[in-house]
């Protein structure tokens, strides 16, 4: 097997990172739920280190010095390698069809938290609840880059991250279980994820060209050094066998 890129590697650590702090939160939800309690919450409590570190995840994604995959940086203009002469039309036809797809994890992603906050103020779900789901967002964003993206496989079938329409969307889909709790972490984590995707959106209307690997080099396979989705396609490939 060959060895790790570093981006792989790098993103390898991020995800046994982010697993961590998922099993603590987890443990303290199963074993004292009152520590996450976000009302009664310092910096150094566990509701506190888990606003930071995903607050952090989201603000590297507004840094085109990040050490993030070119699905992530292909909004930057550093990202974009022209294919010499592509054809405009196939552009716009690639992105009608890549917003079709956003439409769809749009509509997903939202009836399930609206779902979540709908139960949260009918008392159906507490803070701890909605804390929880936020950890295993946390996590699961990375378990899409590296494993087994859904949103990828039933709904925008791209062909990998790299190409994803929706890469920097996972910054607003990890606070989103918070966006109904009236409380300073909560909404600065949704409202810091909002910022990112509106960022990301406003640069793919702008320049559609970076996002799209018919007209961005560093996106096709030939230029790929980062290959993260040695082990996704792996699984998918044991999967239909």
């Amino acid at each position: 097997m060959p060895r790790p890129t570093p981006v792989s590697r790098h993103y390898l650590f991020k995800f046994f990172f982010r697993l961590a702090v998922f099993l603590l939160i987890l443990a303290l939800y199963l074993l004292a739920p009152d520590t996450l309690d976000i009302f009664h919450a310092g910096m150094l409590s566990p509701t506190g280190i888990l606003w930071l570190c995903v607050l952090l995840s989201m603000l590297a994604q507004l840094s085109p010095k990040s050490r993030l995959t070119a699905g992530c940086m292909k909004q930057f203009p550093g990202r974009f390698s022209p294919v010499p002469g592509y054809d405009p039309q196939a552009l716009s036809q690639a992105v009608r069809n890549q917003n079709r797809g956003a439409l769809k994890v749009l509509a997903v992603w939202l009836a399930i938290n609206l779902a979540f906050g709908a139960a949260y103020h009918a008392g159906l779900l507490d803070v701890p609840d909605l804390i929880l789901l936020c950890a295993l967002c946390y996590v699961c964003d990375l378990v899409c880059v590296l494993f087994f993206c859904p949103f990828q496989f039933f709904l925008m079938h791209n062909r990998c991250c790299v190409n994803c329409r929706i890469f920097a969307w996972g910054a607003w889909m990890m606070a989103a279980p918070l966006m109904l709790v009236p409380h300073f972490y909560a909404q600065s984590l949704f409202g810091t994820g909002v910022l990112v995707l509106a960022v990301w959106e406003i640069r793919y209307r702008r320049h559609p060209e970076r996002f799209w690997e018919g007209s961005n080099q560093t996106l096709q396979c030939a230029q790929c050094s980062e290959q993260l989705c040695r082990y996704k396609n792996r699984l998918y490939r044991a999967a239909k066998s």
